[in-house]
């Protein structure tokens, strides 16, 4: 293969990707647009079946960028909604709608709907052979209503059920997704951006790979339910998508802008890349305790004081020790759940009150069963925040959860 034919089997292999995409970007506005007595099917008959007791949409979903919407292209898109409709029986035909949704390389003066007359063109497929004597191509026509068995009435109905809907080029249409997903979530754009829209697309994938009808069927309530923000998982992918003081900055909007105006339990779990020292991590949680811990107010009353729980799976026994050091160095007061040298953890012992006399700054956890066991003791709302090098923990989605990668602690502090 050379270099030029390299080249074209990237474009094709680019398109097809994007297509793919598109489509699921499509379905998610179909699941997004259904009403409460609908349910949506991925993968079903079309690319989305919009269905209700009523009425049937089947949507099969194209995307072009470099492809006019041809009477060939509309017959290869067409040609199975038809075969499969003629399969119904008069009252069934009745209850179905079939839409060819996409977009398409100058799409002006496309119709959006056909007449009988217009189908019976777009079904007549000319073909070329060769002539073994002359060696001359010949033309010849197929009519595929023949083929199909299709009287005049039957397409007729079909017309009357059928539309083409012209959307918007790739970047325009995913904002539209977007868009859609902020309204329905009512979260801000940015959140909408960065979250939702990846939780969306990845529920869609995960939706359509399903092996049964059932698991790819669902409605616009336990979609919305399956991506809500209770858990804001970020992805690398949304990092490579933005600048990284963008990134952080977006981020911090959507969660961090108002500091301490509520005494919620913040649980930190930090797990820095492997290029960060011990150093570096004791200022990142020096600035939290700095930014998110009422240790420092004399006159803030006892319901109202909050101080921020850390867990940092990514260091061992020692480290964890020298950064207790450091921090009690420095006068700041911690909590770890030890009474004293030899005592059990308790969570009594990790959740004692911080006063103006006793002003603890931090509470420190050194495994995943004392996390829990603080996440399940604590009587306040409860926000847990992982600042991760690219694995995060796994943690109940019954917590509300801010999950997000970064590079470095010079990049988590841009963030928090």
């Amino acid at each position: 293969m050379d270099q030029a034919e390299v080249q074209e089997a990237q474009r094709e292999a680019t398109a097809t990707i994007r297509g793919y995409m598109y489509q699921f970007d499509a379905s998610i506005l179909a699941v997004l647009g259904a009403t409460e007595s609908e349910s949506i099917t991925v993968e079903g008959v079309e690319d989305f079946d919009v269905l209700a007791d009523e009425a049937q949409t089947h949507g099969q979903v194209k995307y072009y960028e470099a492809q006019k919407l041809t009477d060939s292209t509309l017959r290869d898109a067409i040609l199975p909604m038809i075969t499969g409709f003629l399969r119904y029986p008069a009252d069934v035909r009745l209850r179905k709608k079939y839409v060819l949704y996409g977009y398409f390389k100058d799409s002006a003066g496309v119709a959006t709907s056909y007449e009988l007359a217009d189908l019976q063109r777009v079904l007549v497929r000319a073909q070329y052979t060769v002539d073994p004597t002359t060696r001359n191509r010949v033309k010849t026509t197929i009519n595929l209503q023949t083929s199909l068995g299709a009287s005049d009435e039957d397409l007729t109905v079909f017309c009357d059920r059928f539309t083409v809907v012209l959307s918007e080029p790739f970047d325009l249409h995913r904002g539209r997704v977007i868009e859609a997903l902020r309204a329905a979530l009512d979260v801000a754009e940015d959140e909408a951006k960065l979250y939702s829209y990846p939780s969306a697309f990845s529920a869609m994938a995960s939706l359509s790979s399903a092996s049964s009808k059932a698991a790819r069927t669902t409605t616009r309530k336990d979609f919305l339910q399956q991506i809500q923000p209770n858990v804001a998982v970020y992805s690398a992918w949304a990092l490579r998508r933005e600048s990284e003081a963008a990134y952080c900055k977006l981020i911090r909007e959507a969660h961090f802008a108002r500091l301490n105006v509520e005494n919620h339990d913040r649980f930190f779990i930090i797990d820095l890349p492997d290029t960060e020292t011990l150093d570096m991590l004791v200022t990142l949680v020096r600035h939290i305790i700095d930014g998110w811990s009422s240790h420092s107010s004399k006159s803030k009353p006892a319901k109202e004081r909050y101080a921020p729980f850390f867990f940092f799976p990514g260091i061992g026994p020692a480290d964890l020790v020298e950064l207790k050091s450091q921090l009690i160095g420095e006068s700041y007061r911690i909590t770890d759940g030890y009474a004293f040298f030899g005592a059990p953890f308790t969570t009594q012992q990790l959740l004692l009150a911080q006063t103006a006399l006793e002003p603890i700054a931090a509470r420190i956890v050194g495994d995943s069963a004392q996390l829990a066991a603080a996440l399940d003791a604590s009587v306040r709302r409860k926000l847990v925040v992982q600042l991760h090098a690219g694995k995060p923990q796994a943690i109940d989605a019954k917590f509300r959860q801010i999950s997000v990668p970064v590079r470095s602690a010079a990049m988590a502090m841009k963030i928090v």
